[in-house]
Parts: C-alpha cells; structure tokens; sequence
C-alpha cells in the first residue's frame, strides 16, 4: 500500500486503526458507504432502507419533531427493544450477520 494516494483493496483487510467518515445524511438509505457515522435531522415521517451487506455497520445519530416517526427496515432484531424516540439527540447502530440486520438504540433525554 502507498500512503499518499488513494488505494483500492480488492479483498478484505485488517487495519489496526481506522478513521470514520462522519457524513450528514440527506436520503433514506442506510448505507455504510456513506461513513460509518452519520448523522440526519427528520424533518417529517421518515421510512428508512437497509443498504447494508453482511458484515458492515454503521451509527445513525439523528433528531426530530415530537410529531415525527422514523419506520426501519426489516430488523431481526433490536438488542434491548427499540427504544421510544425523543425530540432529542437519537442514536441507532445497525449491523448485518448474513441477511439479518440487526439493531440498538438509545433515545435522547
């Protein structure tokens, strides 16, 4: 690998450390290409899709109007339960094993 160029991998690598690309989102997609970070303010009713291939995860920081409701795709399962989204700062991390997306929340207080 140079280090002061861009690199293309072909196959899968292992690095020790690694920044994240924090990127506001502007769609619906859950997608890690975007950055593993990502943060949306809901301006309405929000139905967000899974572009997530098995393996891959990403953080969804995102705020809204207490009349707002974010719907998810298909998820296997949420660790501890979905939580009850506030108007405050949300936080939702979504992983993928095989086809199942899974998912953990925690509402802003």
């Amino acid at each position: 690998a140079k280090t002061d160029v861009a690199n293309t991998w072909t196959g899968q690598q292992t690095f020790n450390e690694t920044a994240e690309t924090a990127y506001s989102l502007t769609g619906t997609a859950l997608d890690p290409a975007n950055g593993g970070i990502q943060y949306k303010t809901l301006g309405s009713n929000t139905t967000f899709t899974d572009s997530l291939s098995s393996g891959q995860s990403l953080m969804l920081r995102f705020t809204m109007a207490s009349t707002y409701t974010p719907t998810w795709p298909t998820i296997s399962e949420w660790i501890g339960g979905e939580p009850t989204w506030t108007d405050n700062s949300n936080l939702a991390v979504f992983w993928k094993e095989g086809s199942s997306l899974y998912a953990v929340g925690k509402a802003g207080s």
